[in-house]
C-alpha cells in the first residue's frame, strides 16, 4: 500500500539524540547516567511533603483548561523582576510541545528558520517534520564554540519566519547576555520576523537575564520555560510560553486543550514556592562543575557557564569516540554525532550529584592522550 503521507517525509531521517530505554546500557544498574540534561539534586522536598496529593484532584475530569490559576502562579513567581500579565501565558506539554505548537504556526513547506549550532536537536527536527528549512550560523571550534551573535544578524533575511536561540545553549551549556538578544530580537522584528528564545535550562540562570523581560517591549518574541529542568520535574511534562497578545492570537488557534494534567499542574505550583531549592542546586552545579573542570587537562571543554549542568567535552583526536570511551568507564553521556557541528569526538555531558567516578574515568580516558 502506498500511504499518502506528506511528500517531505518520504526521505526524512530523524535525528534526536534520545535513546532508546530498551537499550541494555540504560538498566545496568552501576552507569553513571550523565545524558539527559535533568536537574541532578532531584526537585523541591516541598513536593515530598505533599503526601494527601491524588486526594487533592480528581483523575476522572478533565483538567480545567486554560489553566487559569497556573497562569497566576506563574506571573507572580516572575513578579520580582518583570511585571507580566497571566493572560500572555499559556501552558502546554513540556518544553517540546510548546515548540511544536509554535511550528505549527509559522512552518510549511521550504519555510526558512535561522538558528545556530550545535543547540537542541530535537527543535531542528520538529522544523524539518513540518516540511521547513533549518538554516544555521556554525559556531566555531577555534572560538571554543562561543556564541557570536553578530554572525546571527549577519545572517538575517526576510525569507526567515523564525529566528530561533536556546539559552543557555543547549548543549555547551552557556549563557547569552540578555543585551545581546534584545539586539537580535529589535532587528528581527524590524524585519517581520519572529524570534523563539527556549529557556528549557533558564533557571539555572539568573531571573535578570531572562527573555521574559522583553515580552512587554518586542510584539515578535516567544520565551520557553519548562519545569522539567531547574525544578526537576521532567516527568510531568510541563512547559510554558510567554508572548505578546498579538503571537497569543494565533498560537490559540493552534494549540491544543488539556495538554497539562491537573496533577503536573498542583506539583508545578508546589515548586514554584520554593525558591531556595533551584539556589542551592546553582550553588552546588557550580562547586561540582569547576572541580570536574580543573580535572580536565587533556580533554577540551567547550565556552560554558559554571550555575548549568551540561558542557560539552572534546577529545583532541577527532578518530576517537569520546562516547564509546567513557562508556567503557560506566559514565553514560550524549554523543557528539547527534549534535550538528559536533563529531564522534566531542559528548555532552551532564554533572552528577556526585564526580568521583566520572573524575576517575576523565583520569584514565586522558591517560592515553
Amino acid at each position: 500500500m502506498k500511504f499518502k503521507v506528506n511528500e517531505h517525509l518520504v526521505n526524512f531521517q530523524k535525528m534526536s539524540y534520545v535513546k532508546n530505554d530498551e537499550d541494555e546500557i540504560h538498566v545496568e544498574k552501576d552507569v553513571i547516567d550523565c545524558s539527559l540534561g535533568i536537574n541532578p539534586f532531584g526537585y523541591s522536598n516541598l513536593i515530598s511533603n505533599e503526601k494527601e496529593l491524588f486526594l487533592k484532584t480528581k483523575i476522572n475530569i478533565y483538567p480545567q483548561y486554560p489553566y487559569v490559576e497556573m497562569r497566576k502562579e506563574i506571573a507572580k513567581y516572575w513578579a520580582d523582576v518583570v511585571d507580566i500579565r497571566s493572560d500572555n501565558i499559556r501552558l502546554g506539554n513540556g518544553s517540546v510541545g510548546v515548540l511544536d505548537t509554535i511550528n505549527k504556526i509559522f512552518i510549511e513547506k521550504n519555510s526558512r528558520v535561522l538558528g545556530y549550532c550545535p543547540q537542541f536537536t530535537e527543535y531542528i527536527t520538529d522544523v524539518r517534520c513540518h516540511g521547513g528549512i533549518y538554516e544555521y550560523v556554525e559556531l566555531k571550534q577555534q572560538n571554543n564554540y562561543k556564541f557570536d551573535y553578530k554572525e546571527i544578524m549577519n545572517r538575517m533575511c526576510d525569507e526567515h519566519r523564525i529566528i530561533y536561540i536556546d539559552n543557555p545553549n543547549n548543549p555547551t551549556g552557556q549563557i547569552i547576555p540578555l543585551l545581546q538578544l534584545s539586539d537580535i530580537i529589535e532587528k528581527a522584528e524590524k524585519m517581520n520576523i519572529c524570534v523563539i528564545v527556549d529557556e528549557a535550562y533558564g533557571d539555572f540562570m539568573s531571573k535578570e537575564n531572562s527573555a521574559i523581560s522583553l515580552v512587554n517591549k518586542f510584539t515578535n518574541l516567544f520565551v520557553i520555560r519548562t519545569f522539567s529542568k531547574g525544578f526537576g520535574l521532567a516527568d510531568l511534562r510541563v512547559g510554558y510560553v510567554v508572548c505578546s497578545e498579538q503571537l497569543l492570537e494565533y498560537y490559540e488557534k493552534v494549540d491544543m486543550p488539556f495538554t497539562v494534567t491537573t496533577v503536573s499542574q498542583y506539583i508545578s505550583q508546589v515548586a514554584l514556592k520554593d525558591k531556595m531549592f533551584i539556589e542551592n542546586s546553582i550553588c552546588n552545579i557550580k562547586r561540582i562543575k569547576e572541580e570536574f573542570i580543573n580535572a580536565c587537562s587533556k580533554i577540551k571543554v567547550a565556552e560554558t557557564s559554571l550555575e548549568v549542568p551540561i558542557m560539552v567535552l572534546q577529545h583532541p583526536n577527532e578518530e576517537i569516540d569520546l562516547y564509546k570511551e567513557f562508556l567503557k568507564y560506566k559514565v553514560l553521556t550524549e554523543s557528539g554525532e547527534d549534535f550538528i557541528a559536533m563529531g564522534k569526538n566531542a559528548v555532552r555531558l551532564r554533572i552528577p550529584e556526585n564526580i568521583e567516578e566520572l573524575l576517575n574515568a576523565v583520569k584514565a580516558i586522558e591517560k592515553y592522550i
